[in-house]
């Protein structure tokens, strides 16, 4: 370990320059070396802020999915301790931070006291961090452990616990030049709540049982149902008046929109009542206008979201959302949902429409998503790979209310039989918990 550990502390500084020459090409790695500039008079400032009046728990998070997951456990956390308990929070994209600052819609979590980027991850800064927050315990969420930091909190005698830990089969993690690197790391967390039992054995083989593992479930299930059953935003009216019925495009990606936009385009044919709304996964201006140009190809009159106000007089069949954060609201209106991203990295989250009793497509790429595989096994959502697959199988639902209902009914019923991952991460926590303070 100590060979290895060296040697990942002499690629960071190279990782490091790298990040700041492609700075200036990409708006991500700017953003977050520009967050992260004078972090430490910051920790500080917020540190000293602190009331502390029991425990403190860090949580650490990559992105935005990665908080998703966090919130149910932070909550349910915070519910449990009350008044004696603080929670830290630190993002390493800022994608996450932004997300948090500006979008998330779901109700704060008052707990949460300190917000920060986590800075790159030597052992000095990470020294630094833990002398500043003196934390009682440190929460990873499904994979982001930065060996500094792990270790440096290890030799400090802090319990450390993974929630919603992945380790697909294909994993680098797995590979032979990591496999001996991250095995020893996993060993010295105290305890992993992996998603599955699949993921659990393969951590227990990676940490050769020198940690205690459980399988908890994917924290995201108890997320989606949270949201979804608190949420109070309020969509545009002229949406529900329209009369027609939805079919809600999420988190698409250009390839995605290839077959969605001239796919509907020929269901309308057969369902001139039918309307679509597409979200796309990121829409910068760029994106907005691809889908633009794409619709007016397929001579699909549109509006934007923004636009629209409670009129009875929407006309357009296609709306397209140019802004983000309120997407699980929007599976609402719909009946069917198509889900982007399985024609790139993988299907994004399937679980929002789900929940929300919405048969479900999606293109090839789903070994990403455990729900998604199941989901389609349940026979509560389909793989498509043309325009003429989405008319078809669209139709076919449109045609048939009975089957559509039924659909929905298994895909909804599948992700409310695998919430309460929550809880069990939260016995586990609570568990190291009360073991530090017995020391």
């Amino acid at each position: 370990m100590k060979f290895r550990l060296a040697l990942y502390n002499t690629l960071l500084p190279v990782a490091a320059l790298a990040a700041r020459a492609a700075a200036p090409f990409k708006a991500k790695i700017a953003e977050g070396l520009k967050g992260r500039e004078g972090f430490r008079k910051r920790w500080k400032e917020k540190a000293a802020a602190l009331d502390r009046q029991g425990s403190l728990i860090w949580f650490h998070v990559s992105s935005v999915g990665e908080f998703e997951q966090a919130k149910p456990v932070m909550d349910l956390l915070a519910r449990n301790k009350g008044p004696s308990l603080d929670l830290a929070l630190t993002f390493f994209s800022p994608s996450g931070m932004n997300y948090y600052e500006r979008f998330d819609r779901s109700r704060r979590i008052g707990a949460i006291r300190f917000i920060e980027y986590l800075p790159v991850d030597t052992a000095r800064n990470m020294r630094f961090c833990l002398d500043t927050l003196r934390p009682d315990m440190i929460v990873y969420v499904k994979f982001d452990i930065w060996p500094n930091l792990v270790i440096e909190a290890a030799r400090r005698g802090i319990p450390q616990v993974l929630v919603s830990g992945t380790l697909s089969p294909g994993s680098r993690r797995l590979s032979s030049v990591a496999r001996s690197f991250y095995g020893e790391l996993y060993s010295t967390l105290d305890a992993i709540a992996a998603i599955s039992g699949e993921d659990a054995g393969r951590f227990r083989a990676l940490s050769r049982g020198a940690v205690e593992i459980v399988e908890a479930g994917d924290t995201r299930f108890d997320q989606v149902c949270r949201r979804i059953d608190a949420s109070d935003v309020k969509l545009p009216g002229g949406i529900a008046a329209a009369g027609r019925t939805w079919i809600v495009a999420g988190s698409t990606w250009p390839r995605d929109e290839e077959i969605v936009i001239p796919g509907f385009a020929a269901l309308m044919r057969a369902h001139p009542d039918a309307g679509l709304i597409i979200v796309p996964h990121e829409p910068t201006q760029e994106r907005l206008e691809a889908v633009h140009d794409t619709l007016e190809k397929a001579r699909l009159p549109f509006r934007l979201l923004s636009s629209l106000k409670d009129e009875a007089g929407l006309a357009e069949p296609v709306v397209v959302a140019d802004g983000v954060g309120y997407l699980a609201e929007l599976y609402r209106a719909g009946a069917i949902a198509y889900v982007g991203g399985s024609f790139t990295t993988g299907v994004h989250n399937v679980m929002e429409p789900a929940v929300l009793k919405l048969p479900v497509f999606f293109g090839p790429r789903i070994d990403n998503s455990f729900e998604a595989r199941e989901l389609v096994r349940l026979e509560a959502a389909a793989i498509l790979s043309t325009a003429d697959d989405f008319a078809r199988e669209c139709s076919a639902l449109l045609s048939d209310r009975s089957e559509l209902e039924g659909k929905g009914a298994s895909a909804a019923q599948f992700i409310r039989n695998h919430c309460g991952a929550a809880l069990r991460c939260v016995d586990l926590i609570e568990k190291y918990l009360e073991r530090k303070g017995k020391r």
